[in-house]
């Protein structure tokens, strides 16, 4: 088979390898998003401590290998520039040259010049995300035709034929993605369960979205369960004010109001602050919990005593441009290059506390200094093996990233 053919090929050139430097172009503008078959996991408990630094070094990659990346970090949001952040000092370390480029827009044929652009700067491998299955399989046509290895990251294929030809290809390296049902089912358990929510109110995704749509059939699997009754979904929200004036619409409708989910995407920062303007000013900031998927700048002013903001989890977005890079560096050094393709679990971390929040900020989202770096990344997952990588997801924790910068 022809995988096997290009591990032996591989294997041959890695004796070779050279280290080469790190650098960066790019051209237009941009945005975000971005799902693992793992059950969610309580992931603030301290992790085992990284492996000892005499496990023998990865083997060098290719001369002059350049690995292509969509740059977010122009949005600043944290996310972003500690993703970007640990992107570059992956190839400082490895010897890799990184090559970015951003978004023209946020359509599918923005997308596929975006990778268009990437394979024809020389990328040997790209990291690949999109907001919906549309433009997959093109990209998948379009990396193949090249040679050159790409890994879908944050994105779960649905489509069984789709999926079926994806893994089938001989440059498609693996997927992680985060299982969003199960993370959405989960917070409505906890918000019943620890915080005592009988009547939900959600502010959603827009239909179509895959990853909002699996998190809406995770809140109605956990409604049904667990006797919570949804109020009412509000979607397609683009402001603060928006976002202020629709919870003041629910709670003049329905007074019983004691939850609200705010499910995520580009819109999560205007939600909270909005939501908990609207409960501040009708005298409800005690008496409605709020749970959050995704991590928003000043989230720990919501939280604590009297304060609405009980429940957020996230992170795994950044975790999945951690795994994708590696696991493609990883193919390149020879590591795994016979084995079916990746498929990487990640999970959301769960924030309860301000103590929670600030170690988030400090110790994975931090835009100065890369929660992974140096000989570091020889300790945790570079050279490793699928396995090895998965161990790393399922005992990541905010505990363990910050037992990584001692």
């Amino acid at each position: 088979m022809m995988k096997k053919f290009v591990a032996v090929l591989l294997s041959m050139i890695m004796v070779l390898g050279l280290l080469t430097g790190c650098g960066n172009t790019a051209p237009a503008s941009s945005t975000p998003t971005p799902a693992s078959n793992a059950e969610p996991a309580q992931n603030n408990d301290p992790a085992p401590a990284p492996q000892e630094a005499d496990t023998p070094a990865a083997p060098a990659l290719p001369e002059g290998y350049k690995l292509g990346v969509i740059d977010w970090s122009a949005l600043g949001l944290p996310l972003y520039v500690a993703a970007l952040g640990m992107e570059k000092d992956l190839c400082a370390t490895t010897g890799a040259e990184l090559v970015t480029t951003t978004l023209s827009g946020y359509d599918d044929a923005a997308f596929m010049a975006a990778y268009e652009y990437l394979i024809d700067q020389g990328c040997n491998g790209c990291v690949v995300t999109t907001f919906s299955e549309g433009p997959i399989s093109l990209i998948a046509d379009m990396m193949e035709e090249a040679g050159v290895d790409w890994f879908l990251a944050n994105r779960q294929i649905s489509d069984p034929d789709l999926k079926a030809k994806v893994f089938g290809m001989d440059h498609f390296v693996g997927n992680c993605f985060c299982s969003e049902e199960d993370n959405a089912y989960d917070m409505v358990r906890q918000l019943h369960e620890k915080y005592g929510v009988q009547n939900l109110a959600v502010l959603g995704l827009t239909q179509g979205d895959l990853n909002g749509d699996l998190r809406d059939k995770g809140i109605a699997r956990a409604c049904e369960e667990f006797g919570v009754t949804l109020l009412t979904e509000t979607r397609g929200i683009k402001t603060v004010d928006d976002v202020t004036n629709s919870v003041e619409g629910i709670i003049a409708s329905y007074p019983e109001l004691d939850g609200i989910f705010i499910v995520g995407g580009t819109v999560t920062n205007g939600a909270l602050a909005g939501a908990a303007q609207a409960l501040a000013n009708h005298g409800m900031s005690d008496k409605v919990s709020i749970a959050m998927i995704d991590i928003a700048g000043g989230m720990s002013a919501y939280m604590g005593e009297g304060q609405p903001l009980k429940l957020v989890a996230g992170g795994n977005t950044i975790m999945d441009v951690l795994f994708a890079t590696t696991s493609l560096i990883n193919h390149a050094m020879g590591v795994n290059v016979d084995a079916e393709p990746y498929v990487i679990g990640t999970h959301m971390m769960n924030i309860f506390s301000i103590e929670d929040a600030n170690d988030y900020d400090e110790y994975i989202e931090n835009t100065s200094i890369p929660m992974i770096a140096g000989e570091k990344w020889f300790e945790t997952i570079v050279g490793k093996t699928v396995d090895e990588i998965q161990a790393f997801s399922d005992n990541f924790s905010i505990a363990y990233a910050k037992s990584l910068r001692g």
